[in-house]
């Protein structure tokens, strides 16, 4: 599902926790309550896309929707509560 830009599973609002996460991880010492899985998932996603012969052409949006773990078939009912799309229409 495409979420709608107010929405907090839009991937952007997903990509800025990401990258704090990532941050906050290799912090020395990590910081303990950082979000490991979010951080891994996009450094997973930087790694697909550096992989690929285009990779020049990649967005932000592009690795963000790549990596968000909100929409994926194991996750979409356990973060439906917060999308806010779904409870406009």
């Amino acid at each position: 599902m495409d979420h709608r830009k107010e929405c907090p599973l839009y991937p952007v609002h997903w990509l800025r926790h990401a990258v704090a996460a990532a941050g906050r991880a290799t912090q020395d010492p990590p910081e303990p309550f950082a979000d490991k899985v979010s951080a891994e998932a996009l450094v997973d996603a930087l790694a697909h896309f550096a992989e690929l012969s285009d990779w020049e052409s990649v967005t932000l949006k592009d690795i963000a929707v790549h990596a968000t773990l909100m929409d994926t078939p194991t996750n979409r009912e356990r973060f439906a509560a917060q999308c806010r799309c779904r409870k406009e229409e």
